[in-house]
């Protein structure tokens, strides 16, 4: 349920930005220039000429090779038509001066005006491209805020380190966020998060383990009540609204409010307010200090069977201090002090009480548009009211992951993908690929095999450099050995939901040896004897060794409080004339937890953006931990796949 939620939320993100289209890069030729017959499989670049090569004197390039300057020549400038082009061959192309790419139809002021941009590969963001750091962890904000009509969006997922009772990964608490900036001193955010697991630890006295429920949703406004946002002082005012469903129990256990066999649930009210006051000492380091409220429920269960004790309300003070050694990077922490006169955590024998909620992170910008954070705390609450509480039965130290998206800021450069390249965004079969489609650029593939597996994958480029996977959904069959593993993770016919994101961190196409990318995955089996979820996190390598030939290295875990079974993928990519590729894959396991597999895949480019393949396997199936997991008997499957 918690996935398929964030999974709409995700969804819902990326419907209104419409898909960028890549567009070749061209060099321009003069009017009177015979026509040149198309050319295929090259690459489309600006690219600079010698002095000699002026074409009659419309343009001037320095001999230093740097961008292609153009002279406005009067007679050229006055023509209404635009100028003619044609292609430049892949091995003309020179990466470290090419220029960007114009519209074939632009102007000749308007296409000079392009071609002389910087470099494709030249992208060196400023701090100021960068948002300052909102929030010190959740429970801390500062006073920095975002700009009129600027955007951010969060996504995270917090969890304490072990598996407790539930299991599996453990408590896991999934949330969003979004932060708008309405004018320059007044910012808007909405949230929503929702926690399903039982309680982390068992609760004395009960036969059976409490289940527990958490769902908050509301909307907050912070308004700036001194200092600007280029001084060094600011002061805010924030404040939210919340309403905050808390369940205990069920038809199968008992809840932790009364002695009554039954579900309590309860729809709350509640809010926070909070004063931050935050100081830039030095252009890389900040300093805020928060004193605050929350306004929580001190009982549950009133007229279900009986009122008992729950948090209350809360005065806090906090204080934290982020740096920002490089522009990409910053580092936070901070604590925060509850003062009551209410609590803010209860333990196994569901006594209350105080405890500080500390938090330390790091925030790593891939550009100014997505930026990857974890942190460490001991807070599990996701939302400005809730954010004050510490894992519910036990005070426990725990890991939060958080995605960060501006729609607004800079961009890495789009890449000058030629179609093989292109191609090698589809993936593999069980072997990943490190690159991801052009921004904007939808992706979907459906797979099914003959012995039952059925999966699809929607997925979006919010970035050149970052692929949402907004959702994966299917069920395998039939896998055989039935292991542990299989019968948590790869039931028959559990529905399996899934949701996450690949970012990559080296371009080979930019002068990296090899392109290399990590991808995380996180979401459970719904099959009602499982119910179990695991995080899937792979690290990729993709080196392109020549135009037809291309190896992959994909080692890979799926994390679960089972057994946790580790893999290293290996495959490779060959180019059989224009359309059709020959992919063999090769996993091999830690015997302990899972199995190795092998596939081989027939891949028809039936056009750019989109391909078949055929494929023979044994693995258990191609997504997540079926890539981990073996099978008897080979299965032969289809995959199709289209980018728009």
């Amino acid at each position: 349920m918690a996935e398929r939620r964030i999974g709409l939320l995700l969804l819902l993100a990326s419907i209104s930005i419409q898909p960028l289209r890549a567009q070749p890069i061209w060099q321009p030729m003069p009017d009177d220039a015979p026509a040149q017959p198309k050319q295929r499989n090259t690459a489309h670049q600006w690219y600079p000429l010698s002095p000699t090569e002026t074409s009659g004197g419309r343009r001037a390039v320095p001999a230093s090779g740097g961008p292609i300057r153009w002279q406005a020549l009067s007679t050229l400038a006055s023509q209404a038509k635009p100028l003619a082009w044609r292609l430049v061959p892949a091995a003309a192309v020179d990466l470290a001066t090419a220029a960007n790419t114009p519209d074939p139809s632009a102007s000749p002021a308007k296409a000079a005006a392009i071609a002389n941009g910087p470099p494709i590969n030249s992208f060196n963001p400023t701090a100021s491209d960068y948002t300052a750091q909102l929030r010190l962890g959740d429970a801390v904000p500062t006073a920095q805020q975002l700009s009129d009509r600027q955007s951010q969006l969060s996504f995270f997922q917090r969890a304490p380190f072990g598996a407790g009772e539930q299991r599996g990964t453990g408590n896991q608490n999934y949330a969003a966020r979004l932060d708008v900036g309405l004018t320059e001193q007044l910012q808007f955010s909405g949230f929503y998060s929702v926690a399903d697991d039982p309680l982390f630890a068992p609760i004395s006295g009960k036969t059976k383990q409490p289940s527990n429920y958490w769902e908050s949703y509301g909307g907050s406004l912070q308004l700036r009540v001194a200092g600007s946002s280029s001084s060094p002082w600011k002061m805010a005012l924030t404040g939210s609204v919340e309403s905050w469903n808390v369940g205990s129990g069920d038809s199968a256990t008992p809840n932790i409010f009364n002695n009554s066999i039954s579900r309590v649930f309860t729809r709350n009210l509640v809010g926070s307010l909070a004063l931050p006051l935050s100081w830039q000492a030095t252009p890389s380091l900040s300093l805020s200090f928060t004193p605050g409220v929350s306004f929580l429920p001190s009982s549950q269960g009133s007229g279900q069977g009986g009122s008992g004790s729950f948090y209350g309300n809360n005065i806090t003070v906090a204080a934290g201090a982020s740096w920002r050694p490089i522009p990409s990077v910053t580092l936070f922490g901070s604590g925060l002090l509850p003062l009551g006169p209410g609590n803010n955590s209860f333990n196994a024998d569901l006594e209350y009480s105080r405890v500080a909620i500390l938090t330390a992170g790091i925030n790593w910008a891939l550009n100014p548009r997505i930026g990857l954070e974890g942190m460490l705390t001991n807070g599990f609450g996701a939302t400005p009211a809730t954010a004050v509480l510490a894992l519910p039965s036990e005070n426990r130290l725990g890991y939060s992951a958080r995605f960060i998206y501006n729609p607004g800021a800079p961009d890495t450069p789009k890449l000058p993908f030629t179609p093989r390249s292109r191609s090698l965004t589809f993936g593999g079969l069980t072997v990943n690929t490190a690159l991801v489609p052009p921004a904007g650029t939808a992706n979907i593939w459906i797979n099914a095999d003959n012995r039952g597996n059925a999966f699809t994958q929607l997925g979006w480029s919010a970035s050149n450099d970052f692929q949402f996977i907004l959702l994966n959904a299917g069920a395998f069959q039939k896998v055989d050995p039935i292991t542990t593993l299989v019968s948590k993770y790869a039931s028959d016919g559990g529905a399996n939901l899934r949701i996450g994101g690949k970012a990559v961190f080296l371009q080979q196409l930019r002068g990296a040896p090899f392109t290399a990318a990590g991808s995380i995955t996180l979401g459970r089996n719904n099959d009602s004897s499982s119910f179990q979820g695991y995080l899937y996190a792979e690290a990729i390598a993709t080196w392109e060794a020549n135009s037809w030939l291309a190896f992959n290295l994909n080692p890979k875990l799926a994390w679960n409080g089972i057994s946790t079974p580790i893999g290293l993928g290996v495959s490779a990519n060959i180019q059989l004339g224009k359309q059709f590729q020959l992919i063999p894959e090769l996993n091999a396991v830690n015997n302990s937890a899972g199995a190795g597999n092998a596939s081989l895949a027939l891949r028809w480019l039936v056009s750019p953006s989109t391909a078949f393949d055929l494929y023979v396997s044994n693995a258990a199936g191609i997504y997540d931990i079926g890539q981990l997991l073996s099978n008897r008997d080979a299965r032969v499957g289809g995959k199709f796949s289209i980018q728009f």
